[in-house]
């Protein structure tokens, strides 16, 4: 599996995370002191990486059940095919998947629960927050959950999930100390590339489904 595409795919889908959940991270400091608030966002992190984590195990069992079959070739064109149709329909209309209602519904739910944990200060609250963050509707991360299900092993799935949620770190810490620096249009430059981002995933996935020897599992 092409493991290092899952921290490129964090790192420039961090830019999209920018927009979407800069917000929460630039509100998240137990108190002032500079250590304390480096922390306070390293735990807050730490929580997003966890449920990327668990999302990538989860798929990864799937995953291997299938390519146990034999149809690890099938899984991964099949993925690129599928990411490639969602690349397509974010091109031609970009906000058509966060309008759709059950999605609203769900977000509003996450939504809730943010409230609730705000009320409070404490490392532990951080780390459950930045949790409940890794469970918001994101595209890049269900590209990176499309990838992560053709890895062949439950453990590779887990560990590029981990390895998106780390490339996404530096741009989360950055923007919680420098957020005014990225401003609309920069945002809005990056969620256009990040249609052809995923394209260039697919377009890997679809090869290495191609390229494998038949049974061949990771």
């Amino acid at each position: 599996m092409f493991l290092y595409t899952a921290f490129i795919v964090g790192l420039l889908g961090s830019f999209h995370c920018a927009g979407m959940c800069g917000p929460i991270a630039m509100a998240l400091t137990v108190n002032k002191e500079e250590k304390s608030a480096l922390l306070s966002r390293l735990i807050y992190n730490a929580g997003r990486i966890f449920t990327y984590s668990i999302l990538g195990l989860l798929v990864g069992v799937i995953g291997h059940r299938i390519a146990m079959a034999g149809f690890q070739k099938s899984l991964s064109i099949a993925s690129g095919i599928l990411i490639v149709a969602v690349a397509a329909v974010s091109i031609i209309s970009p906000r058509i998947i966060y309008l759709n209602a059950a999605v609203s519904r769900y977000t509003n739910r996450i939504k809730q629960l943010f409230r609730n944990l705000f009320g409070k200060k404490s490392k532990a609250t951080l780390f459950l927050i930045g949790s409940v963050n890794g469970l918001l509707p994101c595209g890049f991360v269900y590209l990176s959950l499309a990838a992560a299900i053709a890895a062949g092993n439950y453990l590779n799935s887990m560990f590029y999930m981990m390895l998106f949620g780390i490339g996404t770190v530096p741009m989360m810490i950055g923007i919680s100390y420098a957020g005014s620096l990225f401003g609309l249009r920069f945002r809005k430059f990056f969620n256009k590339l990040n249609p052809y981002v995923a394209l260039i995933i697919a377009a890997l996935l679809i090869y290495r489904g191609i390229t494998m020897t038949a049974g061949h599992c990771h």
